[in-house]
């Protein structure tokens, strides 16, 4: 079989090798004949090679692309925060952060299977530890009454930030509410979506899901969700409107919330975990703002502002136990100030309001990004964090600094992501 394949592929190399010579030497006869003021014949079409076998082996192949992300850090830590910690991304450990590593390859195979059904597939290899399945789904195309299905592992819809892979990031690191409240790598879990296009005049998209978190390897700080019995799944439930105001201007807006149990978090001791099983809710607004005149090319000017809210709630495991409650915002803006050059700025607090199981942090990120293309940037980011103590100002507390150079490439053909 195999080698029938290879004799089918040379011989549709060598027919369209044979097409291309005869209809370049014609050119050129023609060209001569031109030139000496003697008739030219009208040209003929040559049909395109047609072969049943490699318009079937064409079709079955999905759209195959990949992402490297190369990154250099270097950070003079004083403390470790319970949510930020990445020191992966510093190709180090955590006692001496520094050096290089490649902060993500990511593989994609995406194609529609038939007329029913879509498949993506998005392979993973974080600091080149090992192969992980980041997101793995199959999505409905022709359900009735404006629904969609969605099954597999994804990134859940809840907030803005957490559906995005890592190269579609305005900033080096992800914000702080991403670990803090939905996980180390954000809520990304095997389940269902089911998704409702809301037959009005403008966007409208109502959507719910229901996942299967698993708890995460280490009890640090407060897992939102991922605790109890493998049958205590996660809930979300998610409203998103897109406002068009003009051509140029235009609003994103989300309402979200997720209900579930923790695997709780370690006290004071490692024998101790707080709150483990709860009952736990997290709602989260995220607002994004774009501004991008119709004539681009006559300044390259455009403005992006991102700013998401989250508060969770964690019950009591016995009767009379306090209700905890905390929460955290980051806003981000992102200038374009000429045609290959953005300039960020963001701002994360956690804290808003503390309580035990999470303290105030308090992070202020700045970024600057070349893109000679849409196929690579060169990304410079230095971000200064403070965890002041309770009832103190956020300014307060010894400082962590950190800087980042990241290098990442994209090639092959990728499919568009979501707005």
């Amino acid at each position: 079989m195999k080698k029938y394949s290879l004799a089918l592929l040379g011989s549709a190399l060598l027919s369209h090798s044979y097409a291309w010579a005869q209809t370049d030497q014609s050119s050129w006869a023609d060209d001569i004949d031109a030139a000496a003021a003697k008739p030219v014949a009208a040209p003929t079409a040559v049909a395109p090679p047609s072969n049943p076998v490699a318009r079937v082996v064409q079709s079955m192949n999905p759209d195959v692309s990949a992402v490297i992300t190369f990154a250099a850090g270097l950070a003079e830590k004083q403390h470790y925060s319970l949510a930020g910690d990445d020191p992966s991304l510093f190709g180090g450990s955590d006692e001496q952060p520094g050096g290089f590593t490649v902060q993500e390859a990511e593989i994609a195979l995406q194609a529609s299977v038939d007329a029913y059904f879509r498949a993506d597939l998005f392979l993973a290899i974080p600091n080149l530890s090992s192969v992980e399945v980041e997101e793995g789904f199959i999505t409905s195309t022709s359900l009735p009454a404006n629904l969609q299905l969605k099954g597999g592992i994804f990134r859940s819809q809840l907030g803005r930030q957490n559906g995005q892979h890592l190269h579609l990031q305005d900033f080096a690191r992800r914000p702080l509410i991403n670990e803090a409240y939905l996980g180390e790598d954000g809520l990304r879990a095997p389940g269902v979506q089911l998704a409702w296009l809301v037959p009005v005049p403008f966007f409208l998209q109502l959507s719910g899901e229901a996942l299967s978190v698993s708890p995460p390897e280490k009890l640090g700080h407060l897992a939102s969700f991922g605790g109890g019995k493998r049958t205590d799944l996660t809930y979300t439930a998610s409203v998103r409107s897109f406002v068009p105001f003009t051509d140029e201007a235009s609003l994103s807006l989300g309402l979200h919330a997720a209900f579930g149990k923790t695997p709780g978090m370690h006290g004071q001791n490692e024998d101790e975990v707080l709150r483990a099983g709860a009952r736990t809710t997290v709602q989260g607004i995220d607002a994004y703002f774009k501004y991008k005149p119709a004539n681009q090319a006559g300044s390259y000017f455009s403005l992006a502002w991102t700013t998401e809210l989250f508060w969770r709630q964690v019950h009591g495991t016995a009767a009379g136990e306090e209700v905890l409650v905390d929460g955290g915002l980051y806003s981000q803006l992102l200038f374009q100030i000429s045609r290959r050059w953005y300039v960020g700025l963001r701002q994360d607090v956690l804290g808003l309001p503390a309580s035990k199981l999470q303290t105030p942090a308090w992070r202020t990120a700045l970024s600057a990004t070349f893109a000679p293309t849409e196929f690579s940037r060169i990304r410079a980011y230095v971000e200064r964090e403070t965890l002041p103590q309770r009832g103190a100002s956020l300014f307060s507390g010894a400082p962590n600094w950190a800087g980042y150079l990241q290098w990442e490439v994209t090639f092959g053909a990728h499919g568009a992501h979501p707005y």
